[in-house]
């Protein structure tokens, strides 16, 4: 019920604001780190780093195209084209019973800002004969529990159907971990690691929308084939802009933002123009909508009535719109 309540939200943002998606770029400051921007989107840029037995460089491709039909691109948009990292780590090499795995990396993604508690997701591909798991940092500097983590699976699919076969990854809900498709169901990963005798599996793939603010985001990724690399693809994206329209260049100003129970809204151009406001959660409900008459150039807006998050705030001035991004404390 859960899922299908938000599919049925996500249907209407993309209905709204069809062009209201956007996935990250990434760039690199070194073999194993970098960059993550985006040009308009409420989520905020981040630094990644990769660790452990990589492969070469950490690649950032482009090429990428899944099958239709996932609710991933069904949510942000076709991935093709969109930028995403490719990490490749070294094979296992001989393993038994009780011995550690030694071929892993991690990757860890970290905010320059917390994150909205809901507007974005991420999407982990190509998992083969592999382990992830997933772990977060909360914005009180807590491990986000597992519990919490197996809300955000939306789902697990197949990137790619026109392969043979259908290659979905399990999830393991003890560990908060996605396991390779062709893992058996007795295959122990944890405690007492027994490496070979499994197949390859291709865009085996899980999607994820966090629900909590987040600090940082980490997959820790161990490789359980002892003789072949393996590597996986990590996406990220978020739902809206802060120009959900046409920018407009003028001076708007939104305080106090942080606001508490009210804020306000000028601009000199509200003397020239009828202006509209409407406030937006990020689901793309609609909370409010205030029409301003021509001649008036500072607003106050009550908002004693919703919760602490983050809220978009449109004004449309004569076919002109701009859209601010406003934080709600409590």
């Amino acid at each position: 019920m859960k899922l299908i309540l938000l599919l049925l939200t996500f249907t209407f943002v993309l209905f709204t604001f069809s062009w209201a998606q956007e996935y990250a770029n990434f760039e690199h400051t070194g073999a194993h780190e970098g960059t993550g921007t985006f040009n308009n989107a409420v989520l905020s840029d981040f630094t990644w780093v990769a660790t452990g037995t990589i492969n070469g460089s950490v690649q950032i491709l482009d090429d990428e195209v899944f099958d239709d039909g996932n609710e991933f691109e069904n949510t942000f948009g076709q991935a093709n084209n969109a930028e995403n990292l490719r990490i490749q780590i070294y094979p296992n090499g001989e393993g038994t019973a009780g011995q550690p795995i030694l071929s892993k990396a991690k990757l860890t993604i970290d905010f320059d800002q917390t994150t909205p508690d809901e507007g974005w997701g991420f999407c982990v591909v190509d998992i083969d004969v592999e382990n992830c798991l997933i772990s977060a940092i909360d914005e009180y500097d807590n491990e986000v529990p597992v519990e919490d983590i197996n809300d955000w699976l939306i789902e697990l699919f197949d990137a790619d159907l026109i392969e043979d076969g259908v290659n979905i990854p399990k999830w393991d809900a003890s560990h908060a971990a996605l396991l390779g498709s062709d893992t058996p169901e007795d295959y122990v990963v944890y405690d007492s690691l027994v490496i070979g005798g499994m197949d390859d599996s291709e865009a085996a793939a899980a999607f994820f929308m966090p629900d909590i603010p987040l600090k940082s985001l980490v997959i820790d990724y161990e490789n359980l084939q002892e003789s072949h690399f393996t590597s996986y693809h990590f996406y990220i994206a978020s739902l809206f802009p802060i120009a959900i329209a046409e920018k407009m260049e003028t001076t708007i100003d939104v305080y106090p933002n942080p606001a508490k129970n009210e804020f306000r809204v000028r601009s000199l151009e509200f003397g020239i123009d009828e202006t509209t406001i409407e406030l937006f959660d990020l689901n793309g409900r609609k909370l409010l909508e205030k029409q301003i008459p021509a001649g008036i150039e500072t607003v106050e807006i009550d908002v004693s009535a919703l919760r602490s998050g983050v809220y978009l705030c449109r004004l449309i001035m004569e076919n002109k719109s701009v859209t601010k991004k406003l934080i709600i404390q409590k």
